[in-house]
């Protein structure tokens, strides 16, 4: 793989979306309208999008010995993710994903953990020097919250780029990760749980985002769906604008942008460039419906990209 390859150490679902007009409240029942099964999981899509972005990947996981967990192994290796540290377990399900999607493109998702809540700190003791020889390690929270923690311990002790995206939300102890998280990417919803306070506009995401980065992170973005994503490092928190385009599923939008941002660094481009080519990434990704399906291929991303940047 050489030196500078993306890391990702999370979770890979199978996700079963749905289409209906509107979400149903508690208690109802709607119609739906269409119907898809696709690969999934917040660390299988990131992989697959730093890959289409330009960088090597591996990706570190579990998965269960099913039928579910041949077709992420299978639709990975497709993409060009290295698979050799994504193990089967003989004794658990493939981690689940159910969502349901509005045609306004809003979704709601329920994810059940399965193998990939067997990812252990131990485990990754076993994979320290492919932690530690990453140009950047990606995590997120869909695996033991102290699975996440320890993979964040290892790789501080070399030089490359750590990535945090706590999603799902499930509780962050900042002073845990301070110092050793370079780049902390929540949403505007999960800002707004780690702050106890609303995140609803873009000066909202700023003062978040800026309070954050002063507890020793050393970059906070905060995506914010179509408006963008805000920035605060060490210099003032300032807004990117997002990419206009005709949305039609949002589901895994936020998972591109954290792996084109993974892919954009680790390759060696600036901060400013890879939070340009994670917006346009993020963006085009929700033109298509599911996840992984819906991410553009490189040859296609690139050509985007010139266009968008008039090269």
């Amino acid at each position: 793989m050489g030196s500078r390859y993306v890391l990702v150490v999370g979770s890979a679902n199978v996700d079963v979306s749905v289409r209906t007009a509107v979400l149903p409240r508690p208690g109802e029942t709607v119609i739906g309208h269409g119907s898809l099964i696709s690969l999934g999981g917040k660390g299988a899509n990131q992989a697959v999008a730093a890959v289409a972005c330009g960088a090597a990947t591996r990706i570190v996981g579990r998965v269960g010995a099913d039928a579910f967990g041949r077709m992420i192994r299978d639709g990975l290796t497709e993409r060009h993710v290295n698979i050799d540290e994504l193990r089967s377990v003989a004794d658990g399900a493939t981690g689940l994903a159910t969502i349901s999607v509005e045609d306004s493109s809003k979704n709601c998702i329920i994810v059940v953990p399965g193998a990939n809540s067997r990812l252990t700190p131990s485990d990754l003791d076993a994979v320290a020097p492919l932690i530690q020889s990453a140009a950047v390690v990606v995590l997120q929270c869909e695996i033991p919250m102290e699975t996440t923690y320890h993979a964040i311990e290892i790789a501080a002790r070399s030089r490359g780029l750590v990535i945090l995206n706590p999603a799902p939300y499930r509780g962050l102890d900042l002073a845990r990760i301070a110092g050793a998280v370079s780049y902390l990417v929540p949403n505007e919803t999960e800002a707004a749980q780690i702050v106890g306070r609303p995140v609803v506009t873009v000066e909202d995401a700023k003062d978040c985002a800026a309070s954050l980065q002063s507890e020793g992170i050393e970059c906070v973005i905060v995506t914010l769906g179509a408006q963008g994503a805000v920035v605060a490092d060490d210099q003032p928190a300032r807004h990117y604008p997002g990419h206009r385009v005709d949305a039609i599923d949002t589901t895994g939008a936020g998972d591109a942008f954290v792996g084109c941002l993974a892919a954009s660094l680790a390759v060696g481009r600036s901060r400013d460039e890879s939070m340009r080519r994670a917006l346009l990434y993020s963006a085009l990704s929700t033109t298509q419906r599911g996840a992984q399906v819906s991410y553009p291929r490189a040859e296609v991303f690139e050509r985007a990209w010139h266009a968008a940047a008039g090269i």
